[in-house]
Parts: structure tokens; C-alpha cells; sequence
């Protein structure tokens, strides 16, 4: 395998891209235009870099690969050599391996008070980039922070609308004020994060739900939103209420493996 593809996927990790790798994992010795180890990279803009044999079957490789970053699910594939209708006719059979590679998830915690300082701790734990803001420089620091990966000082909703959210984005919206909390909801409200979370009671959410109704938001997005955020363990204080939000981001991350048999009664 040639170094050169793996420096192209460290620099589309690095620049927040994901992509997918596609490798031949058994070729007959004749027919196929690559043989095994060959190995081609995806990216989520369908851009391609190295070949695993060109024509249509790479084209359909290239289709498996674009289908498992958005799910996320590795493939096994087979592409026939051998002429019939809809097949190449150079002869022979090679199995496709298609492994997709995603951004670690990146929680965002709008506020930096009591219940950010052990949520951010949890997320670092179970593998998140975290990224805390805040416009008190008193509790966004490092000192009190030492463990994130990025702190914002900075009004919460400007901020954070200045972060480019996708897939594997969670929003945290923890602030020291309601309006706060609003505003930021409202900035974020729209994107493709795959988790959006505030802090609230029953008549703050009917509040603000009420306001962005007012605003244009359509039902759909209303829907996205956990508000209030986290899993019902009668959590009180701060680490229990981090605890119930960081298992509620778990079960959206791992939401294609609840239900397993070894929790049926």
C-alpha cells in the first residue's frame, strides 16, 4: 500500500472530512484490472484518490463507499469480470472491502458552570472532542478546564454560530440565563448536529418552542431538540444530571444497537 493514501486520509481527518477506504480483499490471479490490496479512498464530496481498477465497478464501489459514511456500516461487495449483461468482460471476480472512517463525535457546552465542569470530564472519557464557551472568562479557562480540547470566551449564540456543525456534532446548552439558552438554541436549531440538548423545565421548553414557532421554525426541527436534555434517573445534582445527559448522547450515538437481546426480559 502506498503511503501516499494514508497522508490524503490523515489530511482529510485533519481538515474534518470523512471519508471511506475501499480495499481488494481477494482477486483472481487473471481478469481483474487490480489484485488484492488495492485500495482506493472515498471522500464525502465523492472526490477519489488511487483506484481499485477504474470502469463500473469501481463506480459502484464508489457508491458503497459515499452509502457507508452516511451509515456509518462497513461493507462486503462482490463485482463479477465475467461479460454477462451489466458486467465488465475482462474475466474473473474480486470481493471489495468497504471500511468507513468518521470524525471523533465533538460535544459543544454552551456555558461553562456547574454541570459543564463534569459533562465535559464524562465526554472526554467516552472518547469526545470537547469544546467549552462561555463570556465569563472567570469559568471558561484552563485552569478550571484543563481536560477540553478548545475554550471560547465569547457571547454563546455568536459563537457558536461560527461552528460549522455536522454529524458528529453535540450541542450542550447549558448557559447562566434563559435568554441565553434561547438564543443559542436558535442558532443551532437548523444544523445537521446530531444532538441538540438544553437544560430546561417543561414551561421554559413550552416558552421557547412557543417563540420559535413564532420565528419560522417548522415542527421538524422542533423535534430534534432534547429539551429537557438527558435520560429520567431522578438526577439532582450536577454530576447526576451530566450522567443522565452523557448516557442520553450515547444512546443517540449507539441508537442502531439498543434493543439487544441481552437486556429482553
Amino acid at each position: 500500500m502506498s503511503s501516499d493514501i494514508l497522508y490524503k486520509a490523515l489530511e482529510a481527518s485533519q481538515k474534518g472530512k470523512n471519508y471511506a477506504f475501499a480495499t481488494i480483499t481477494e482477486a483472481t490471479l487473471k481478469g481483474t484490472p487490480r489484485k488484492t490490496g488495492a485500495k482506493m479512498i472515498v471522500f464525502e464530496d465523492g472526490s477519489t484518490f488511487g483506484t481499485i481498477g477504474g470502469g463500473r465497478n469501481e463506480k459502484a464501489a464508489i457508491a458503497e463507499c459515499l452509502k457507508a459514511i452516511q451509515s456509518q456500516k462497513p461493507a462486503n461487495v462482490t463485482y463479477n469480470y465475467f461479460g454477462r449483461e451489466g458486467e465488465s468482460v475482462c474475466g474473473g471476480q474480486m470481493k471489495v472491502f468497504i471500511e468507513p472512517f468518521a470524525l471523533d463525535e465533538h460535544l459543544i457546552i454552551c456555558g461553562a458552570g456547574h454541570i459543564a465542569l463534569p459533562l465535559s470530564a464524562m465526554a472526554k472519557i467516552l472518547g469526545f472532542k470537547v469544546t467549552v464557551i462561555d463570556d465569563r472568562k472567570a469559568f471558561a479557562n484552563k485552569d478550571r478546564f484543563p481536560h477540553v480540547d478548545r475554550i471560547i470566551v465569547g457571547r454563546h449564540a455568536g459563537e457558536l454560530a461560527r461552528v460549522k456543525l455536522g454529524s458528529n456534532d453535540y450541542v450542550v446548552i447549558v448557559t447562566q440565563g434563559n435568554e441565553y439558552d434561547f438564543e443559542c438554541l436558535k442558532a443551532v436549531i437548523k444544523s445537521s448536529a446530531a444532538y441538540i440538548g438544553v437544560i430546561s423545565s417543561r414551561p421554559k421548553k413550552a416558552k421557547f418552542f412557543g417563540r420559535l414557532k413564532e420565528t419560522g421554525i417548522e415542527e421538524k426541527y422542533l423535534k430534534r431538540v432534547r429539551i429537557p436534555m438527558g435520560l429520567d434517573i431522578g438526577a439532582q445534582t450536577p454530576e447526576e444530571i451530566a450522567v443522565s445527559v452523557a448516557a442520553e448522547m450515547i444512546a443517540v450515538k449507539n441508537g442502531d444497537h439498543i434493543g439487544t437481546d441481552k437486556f429482553k426480559k
